[in-house]
């Protein structure tokens, strides 16, 4: 059986799947990865093949992570036919928040304040994830089921309850498994010990990062818009960059694309990109010169 986790950015996704890999954990389930690397790089063609190797192993359960957000993703990861689709709802603005500290603790990204974040890297994260969620709203499917964050953050042991029997998974220890993917244990176990990626999560609150009336005007625009393709439209707009280099995610991928695959995939180039590049990163004139003039304000 397929488990794919495929909530949006910063929505808990993460969380839900190690809740499902703990428990598997636990219970001593042999389980395999997917082709991650076509998942993360939305080669649509190898996550079709990918997915029927599940279906044709049904004794084995796959684990998978995706950030599905167009209708051809959506379609892409539903045709593994022994599936279970978890995802996870979340209020936006939280999320927001949660990536706004990401970005800058993890991703090392620097920003002057929200306003800043928001105008260069929010607003698409933004988009992208109210599209997933109205386009997976539409999605009609047994295979499918969406939970709550808070929930799964205030009533874990109903929520994880609710996963195992959505997966098959019987006789859990719902105590061991919260106390496995808390935040003191994931923190160890995930070599996070400074809290970059796994932060206390719960409710957020967006106003004490002082964003503009015009920014918070921009944001409730992007939530409230109940058009798929105008936020698709809208996503692609924003990324024009990364689609000149790679392809558009929507469609079948190209040469393009089956290179940035081939790159995802290669052990030495993964390497490069986690471990190399980041430091890299701290060095940029551009990222020097946004520190300077912003220590010059202090």
């Amino acid at each position: 059986m397929l488990m794919l986790f495929a909530g949006g950015h910063r929505m808990g996704s993460t969380y839900q799947y190690l809740i499902g890999r703990n428990a598997l954990k636990q219970l001593g389930v042999r389980f395999e990865p997917t082709d991650n690397s076509a998942l993360s790089t939305f080669h649509l063609q190898k996550i079709r093949k990918a997915l029927k190797v599940a279906d044709e192993d049904p004794q084995t359960y796959f684990l998978a992570k995706a950030h599905a957000a167009f209708p051809e993703q959506a379609k892409a990861v539903l045709t593994a036919k022994n599936s279970r689709i978890f995802l996870v709802w979340r209020d936006q603005k939280d999320a927001l928040v949660s990536d706004f500290h990401y970005a800058q603790r993890k991703a090392r990204h620097v920003y002057s304040d929200f306003n800043d974040y928001f105008a260069r890297r929010g607003r698409k994260i933004l988009t992208r994830n109210c599209l997933q969620q109205l386009v997976w709203q539409t999605v009609d499917d047994e295979r499918v089921r969406a939970w709550d964050y808070l929930d799964l953050v205030y009533e874990f042991e109903t929520s994880a309850q609710q996963m195992m029997d959505f997966a098959g998974l019987q006789n859990v220890d719902l105590k061991a498994l919260k106390e496995s993917v808390s935040i003191k244990k994931l923190r160890q176990t995930q070599n996070d010990p400074e809290g970059k990626f796994f932060r206390e999560g719960g409710k957020q609150d967006l106003l004490l990062l002082k964003p503009s009336s015009q920014i918070l005007e921009q944001i409730d625009y992007i939530v409230n818009e109940q058009d798929a393709a105008v936020l698709a439209s809208s996503f692609e707009r924003q990324d024009f960059l990364r689609t000149l280099f790679i392809g558009r995610e929507s469609r079948d991928a190209g040469l393009r694309k089956t290179l940035h695959w081939w790159l995802h995939n290669t052990r030495q180039v993964h390497f490069l990109r986690l471990s190399v590049l980041p430091h890299f990163y701290k060095l940029s004139p551009r990222r020097l010169d946004r520190l300077m003039r912003l220590n010059r304000f202090d």
